[in-house]
């Protein structure tokens, strides 16, 4: 394997990252004394930490090396995934992100118990659960890859090394700490993003974008537009009705995405939250997507990829950031990818525990006091999230060829169904437990479905379908289920909770 000594000035940067992220942590812990301000942050955040922290939880280390990786494999037609959603946003603006707050709700599965049943509200929370692991043990593995790639360390001793330090400064900090953290941690990505522009752009040893964009157009790395109706294609079509659909459903299901807004000390500051989000990360994703196709002709004219890595573009970041970034500028970059990772797995791991406190633990407990016991116990069980995290980050790579198409997988098995069932309960008044019930069992046998018919070569399918499949078949076959198998609802209840024009 090829690889490379980190030299000390890179590994002092990555270390001192290491030890802000951990000092934040620390105290802000001292503040914690009950519920609300273990997992709301004691609902007082101002929008700004709010949409930093947004940008920091969804940039991961799957973007920063995934992204550059994937238009080296493939080309650059993901890119338009960043604008193809727009359609969502005046959606969870003005009409989602008002309608969850004002509930006033911890876990956003609360709500289907409001408009369904407590069982309903369980099934829902469970899949999220399983969905988030798998995700987790990807973003653990991510960085400890290119941590690997840079030490000769083994990976799999990196994985549990990464996957601690990450799982102990989350269970100390809570909800704020969380959030204070990935401001640190935009910075610091923001910083290792700059980097490389301006070693492409200024650097004796690179400095010639306009051949290396020449070199990745003439290869079709620079493709971005597919107008083909193939589902085994990369279109626009399905990079339209995913980041759409996948949009709204995130707000309405994924803990993880809602949970910081309900931290905002007011629903304007949720608001402003979720669109500076957006406008403060875009820019980051997209400069990525460049710096990808100025890789791939960087080691197509002037320099040669190692054998070892050819087919293997995943690991071509670290392997670049580790051999040619000057020495302080790679620890920028590789504490950049720690703290994508980090951020990722800190929020997510918040909202797990956060899930299972409400949704279970408080449920199938005598124990009503919500103090310092609460905050202990809750610990615990972010430690224990963690733990099976990195077990699950030994076998995760199994499911696909890329790190960008396996997360892809993860979001369309479990987490597009959970949209369909929001969906059901947000959009309609006839849908039912029955029929909510079987539409996510449906739109679970549908992916499993469309994922072994490609997996093994029967029919090809583009990894951006599953989403669509499970979110459409969840709802078809709930709504159709549910006019079958009618009961009466209560009329005061759904005036509560189903989102309707005035």
């Amino acid at each position: 394997m090829v690889k490379y000594n980190l030299r000390i000035i890179d590994a002092i940067i990555i270390l001192v990252y290491l030890f802000l992220a951990a000092s934040i942590s620390y105290i802000v812990s001292r503040r914690q004394k009950n519920k609300k301000d273990f997992i709301l942050a004691g609902k007082k955040m101002h929008w700004f930490p709010v949409a930093i922290s947004g940008v920091a939880a969804g940039f991961s280390a799957i973007s920063m090396m995934g992204v550059p990786g994937f238009v080296m494999a493939y080309d650059m037609r993901y890119l338009p995934s960043l604008f193809t959603g727009i359609l969502s946003i005046p959606v969870v603006f003005y009409f989602l992100i008002p309608f969850l707050y004002k509930l006033n709700i911890v876990s956003v599965y609360e709500y289907l118990e409001i408009r369904f049943s407590p069982k309903i509200r369980i099934f829902a929370s469970a899949l999220f659960i399983l969905t988030k692991i798998g995700y987790l043990s990807m973003v653990i593995l991510t960085p400890s890859i290119a941590l690997s790639a840079v030490t000769g360390i083994n990976l799999n001793l990196l994985i549990a090394i990464f996957g601690l330090i990450t799982t102990i400064y989350t269970v100390a900090g809570g909800m704020e700490g969380v959030i204070w953290t990935e401001l640190l941690q935009y910075f610091v990505i923001v910083g290792g993003v700059v980097a490389l522009i301006l070693f492409f752009i200024f650097s004796s040893v690179a400095g010639n974008v306009s051949e290396y964009w020449s070199v990745a157009s003439e290869a079709g790395k620079t493709k971005m537009l597919d107008f083909s109706f193939d589902l085994k294609s990369l279109s626009i079509w399905a990079l339209i009705l995913n980041t759409t659909l996948m949009g709204v459903a995130a707000m309405c299901n994924d803990q993880t995405s809602i949970q910081r807004f309900f931290t905002a000390k007011s629903v304007k500051d949720a608001m402003k939250g979720y669109l500076f989000s957006i406008i403060f990360g875009t820019p980051i994703v997209l400069a990525l997507y460049f710096i990808g196709a100025w890789m791939y002709g960087f080691f197509h004219s002037s320099h040669v990829l190692p054998a070892e890595l050819t087919n293997k573009y995943d690991m071509v970041f670290p392997f670049f950031v580790a051999k040619y970034l000057p020495v302080g500028v790679a620890g920028i970059v590789l504490a950049g990818i720690f703290a994508a990772g980090m951020s990722t797995i800190s929020d997510v791991q918040h909202s797990l525990t956060s899930l299972f406190m409400v949704d279970f633990y408080e449920r199938f407990t005598s124990k009503s006091e919500k103090g310092k016991h609460y905050v202990k116990v809750s610990r615990f069980v972010s430690f224990f999230w963690g733990a099976m995290a990195i077990v699950g980050a030994f076998y995760v790579m199994n499911l696909g060829n890329s790190i960008i198409e396996v997360t892809g997988v993860l979001a369309g098995f479990l987490a597009a169904p959970l949209g369909g069932i929001y969906f059901l309960g947000i959009l309609t008044k006839k849908a039912n437990n029955i029929g909510v019930i079987i539409g996510g069992i449906s739109g679970i046998v549908a992916n499993v479905g469309a994922f072994l018919l490609n997996k093994h070569g029967i029919v090809e399918i583009n990894f951006n379908w599953y989403a669509v499949f499970g979110i459409t078949t969840t709802f078809t076959v709930g709504y159709l289920t549910s006019l079958i198998f009618s009961s009466a609802t209560k009329i005061s209840s759904l005036q509560a909770c189903v989102m309707e024009s005035k």
